[in-house]
């Protein structure tokens, strides 16, 4: 059924008709095959939904997940094959980007480096797709993607942390059990707002149905949300960012250098030196303040003067407007490697982020025209890529550290936990040294500050790529992320996954 507007009805309208539908599940099958390096690997793909219910006797549908599921054909055993289960973030985002840019059997390839332009585009098969060693299933939350909330049911319910982490927990039960895949290696991969779910939903499968995954996978993470957080009294924000200021200032020619050396100058000041300064505030005299402010004009890029009108705290709002300003261009947030341009260039932040539109139109083209014409998806209403808007909507959940509640969003501790109950339990964390939306350096601060035993700290590695947020974007890092994911993935139980 086509999901274009007609001349009786609108798209709106046509929307609203396919969601006061009762919910069915749904399955489109189609087989195909993908080169990786120089093998021809032959494949199964499932598009659908499948719908859960409440809990109660007369049980009621309650929300239909969409899911896209690819699984090699010649394994004779799916004991020691992985099954990854894939998510973007948002919170409100579909997993239109991990499924179009990523490792599934197809992406998108651009003609020309898509820092300058992503007009010129085609889908195709994808030799850094990871279907050689794993079966990959990439979920819609509900209400965004193809997934639906049941007729006459609050979306809201499923608006939130905990709930959201349940109702996908719930999915990956529910999958596991229709494929006869309970002795398969069991992974979540979640990527930004994905990596607060992955450790949520990790406790859930535990704690409900017992089911203890036995890999997380974090790319582009933020498990912590203090680590982006700026204000009166939080330090954490300003020194987290600060590394990747400086890979953006490098990376722009503002300052000069080599990478390993700035990054490690930079990691080295936002440690010792800036920390110190900024838990000292007021107390700082003006030398002092002078010498720092100094000090982060030549990692930064950021005129001194600057520094010293925002109190030695410049937020990431200001710094992708400020340090490209006199070229009369933006740095992005996603991905700082790409630039924008605004109507003026005395604003305080920028008008757009290049790094997340300029991606956005090739993704949402190609899956839309994948799903329909190569894997059979029969669409009831258009996609919904980007729904939910998480600060009007999403609730966010207290975190409780020693006894302690704090009103701060975080999940490392939640992830501990799930470690110290699951020996066998890994965990890989990839981040792009040019990503301000989920820096590099408070994602792996957040490591450092769980203190673990070293039993469950040798279950954790930490990686970094010469890219963004989409990691995958650069073409160099999608194929050193791919070589990182395959090792981590043969890892799992000691068994090699192919």
């Amino acid at each position: 059924m086509p999901d274009t507007a007609t001349s009786e009805m609108t798209a709106s309208e046509t929307g609203k008709a396919a969601d006061a539908k009762p919910l069915a599940d749904q399955q489109f099958t189609t087989r195909h095959a993908v080169t990786i390096g120089t093998e021809r690997i032959e494949y199964t793909a499932n598009v659908g939904r499948i719908v859960l219910h409440d809990d109660e006797e007369h049980s009621t549908p309650k929300v239909a997940i969409f899911y896209t599921a690819y699984v090699r054909d010649d394994v004779p055993s799916k004991r020691d094959r992985p099954l990854v289960f894939l998510w973007n973030g948002g919170p409100g985002s579909s997993t239109i980007w991990l499924h179009m840019y990523s490792y599934g059997p197809r992406r998108v390839v651009f003609d020309g480096d898509p820092l300058f332009d992503t007009s010129r585009w085609e889908l195709r098969e994808n030799e850094h797709s990871l279907l050689d060693v794993a079966d990959l299933v990439f979920v819609d939350a509900p209400s965004t993607g193809f997934s639906r909330v049941a007729p006459g049911e609050d979306p809201a319910q499923f608006h939130g942390a905990e709930a959201d982490a349940a109702v996908i927990g719930d999915f990956v039960t529910e999958f596991v059990a229709r494929e006869k895949r309970g002795d398969s290696p069991i992974v979540l991969f979640g990527e930004s707002y994905g990596t607060i779910r992955a450790p949520l939903v990790a406790d859930y499968l535990q704690q409900v149905p017992g089911l203890f995954v036995d890999g997380v996978i974090l790319l582009s993470s933020l498990m912590d949300v203090a680590g982006t957080t700026f204000g009166v009294g939080v330090n954490y924000g300003a020194v987290g960012q600060l590394p990747s200021y400086a890979a953006t200032a490098l990376y722009h020619g503002v300052i000069s250098g080599d990478l390993p050396t700035v990054i490690a100058e930079a990691e080295d000041f936002a440690l010792n030196d800036y920390s110190v300064a900024l838990l000292k505030g007021s107390r700082l005299t003006g030398a002092e303040r002078e010498r720092i402010a100094r000090r982060l004009s030549e990692l930064t890029g950021i005129s001194a003067e600057f520094i010293l009108r925002s109190n030695l705290r410049v937020n990431l709002w200001r710094y992708v407007k400020e340090l490209l300003r006199d070229r009369h261009r933006t740095v992005g947030r996603l991905d700082t490697r790409w630039t924008g341009i605004d109507s003026d260039t005395a604003g305080e932040t920028f008008e757009d982020d290049a790094s997340y539109s300029a991606p956005t139109d090739p993704a949402t083209r190609a899956l839309n025209q994948y799903l329909r014409a190569d894997l059979g998806w029969e669409a009831d209403r258009p996609l919904l890529y980007r729904h939910i808007r998480p600060r009007e909507q999403w609730k966010h959940r207290e975190s409780e550290q020693m006894g302690i509640w704090t009103p701060q969003l975080e999940v490392a501790t939640v992830l501990r936990a799930a470690m110290n109950r699951s020996p066998h339990l890994k965990v890989l964390l990839l981040s792009g040294y040019y990503d301000l939306g989920t820096p590099y350096f408070p994602a792996e601060l957040t490591f450092d500050h769980l203190h673990l035993e070293p039993e469950r700290a040798r279950n954790v590695t930490k990686t970094r790529y010469e890219s963004g947020h989409m990691i995958y974007l650069h073409e160099p890092s999608l194929a050193q992320t791919r070589a990182d994911l395959v090792g981590f993935l043969s890892s799992l139980r000691g068994v090699d996954a192919a």
